[in-house]
């Protein structure tokens, strides 16, 4: 072999070296590449879960095997099924971009996605993509699996709906809210009832008042409801509509009372007054007017009296069948003191009852002695004097 053919054989030798070299590089390279595309990576603690149509849910996204001790990280939906809407969100903001550390374990961000309302049952895939700073990405597939056809199975539900009263009763309800979401939910509450009514929500055994009540995922809390209506209200039936609202769901329930009505009854005289003056033995005349002052008919009225002892009270008319609801009747009422009543003041109390309603009237009574006995008893004492100076007049000198 000559020198030159030598020169040959070492600069092919020297190339296929250097291509060997250059290959294995290229090689290992691709493999490093490889590599780290296959360690970086996009996941969540739960991919797969069953769910309600209508429900919202939060996944809280990480990443791993970033190239790099910092990374920004693209966030995006990759795909989603009609109807479904979702966003990034991180520190209650909206994100499409995040700032993330290979050392942390935290979380980059929250997925909150929501579940139409109108949904087939069934299993729904939604894919997520991450790509790092190095242009990797890296894709996470959620399964959901839609259990139920409605939404807002929560309910707001009352024991006893019908109720019925006279005007001015309170009326109470027991009525529960059942949590039947995924969340927990904090119910607000709202009524809607005819002018002057008063409502008001209470919880627990205290009655406290509130507004609003926390209940748990799966949970139930007992409420109570007073409906309290406004003085002389009209009978007639009534419809209250009250409401439990969350961030997510309204739940309604009716209370339904019938009023049956107002009973009232008073007793007075025509001219109002509730004094008069008598003689011993002797009827004075009283006219008593009785007025029914509710919006419900009272029925077998009796009058009765409660008058010192010896006295007499008369009625002519002491049972009134009926009195209409608003009507007035008068009723002539005698009142004689007794044959020993001296002159003063007296209380003589005159009653009107019926089975539902009662009136009383306080009558200050006085009795005065009769003028004609005045006028004997002047003219004896005058008749007296008159004799004691005869006899002095006719004895006296002698």
């Amino acid at each position: 072999m000559n020198a030159k053919t030598a020169t040959c054989s070492n600069r092919t030798s020297l190339i296929a070296t250097f291509g060997a070299v250059f290959a294995a590089l290229l090689l290992f390279l691709f493999q490093v590449k490889t590599v780290q595309a296959a360690g970086f990576g996009l996941y969540t603690d739960s991919s797969g879960v069953s769910v309600k149509a209508g429900e919202s849910l939060s996944f809280p996204l990480y990443v791993s095997g970033l190239s790099q001790s910092e990374s920004e990280i693209d966030l995006a939906v990759a795909s989603m099924p009609d109807g479904f809407t979702g966003f990034f969100k991180r520190n209650n903001y909206e994100v499409s971009r995040v700032h993330a550390s290979a050392q942390s374990s935290e979380s980059i961000a929250t997925f909150q996605l929501t579940v139409p309302r109108e949904i087939s049952e069934g299993r729904y895939e939604i894919v997520l993509r991450a790509t790092d700073g190095d242009g990797q990405e890296s894709t996470l597939p959620l399964f959901l699996q839609i259990t139920e056809l409605e939404s807002g199975e929560s309910n707001f539900t009352v024991e006893y709906p019908d109720q019925e009263g006279v005007t001015g009763t309170s009326f109470t309800y027991s009525t529960t809210i059942a949590n039947n979401t995924l969340t927990d939910q904090t119910y607000s509450f709202s009524y809607d009832a005819p002018a002057g009514w008063q409502i008001s929500f209470g919880s627990g055994t205290d009655g406290t008042q509130i507004s609003s009540v926390d209940i748990a995922s799966g949970s139930s809390q007992g409420i109570t409801i007073t409906a309290t209506p406004p003085e002389r209200t009209q009978a007639g039936d009534y419809e209250i509509k009250c409401s439990a609202t969350s961030s997510r769901e309204s739940l309604e329930t009716a209370l339904h009372i019938k009023i049956l009505g107002t009973y009232d009854l008073d007793i007075s005289t025509a001219d109002g007054r509730l004094s008069l003056d008598a003689n011993a033995n002797r009827e004075s005349p009283v006219t008593l007017r009785l007025t029914n002052s509710g919006n419900i008919d009272l029925s077998n009225i009796n009058l009765t009296s409660n008058a010192p002892t010896g006295w007499e009270v008369t009625f002519d008319e002491s049972t009134v069948d009926i009195l209409e609801a608003g009507a007035t009747r008068e009723i002539q009422a005698k009142i004689k003191p007794g044959s020993d009543a001296l002159t003063g003041d007296y209380l003589t109390v005159i009653s009107a009852a019926s089975a539902d309603q009662s009136a009383t009237a306080e009558f200050r009574v006085t009795v005065k002695t009769q003028t004609s006995f005045g006028i004997v008893a002047v003219l004896i004492i005058l008749a007296v004097i008159a004799g004691l100076f005869y006899v002095i007049k006719k004895y006296g000198r002698r």
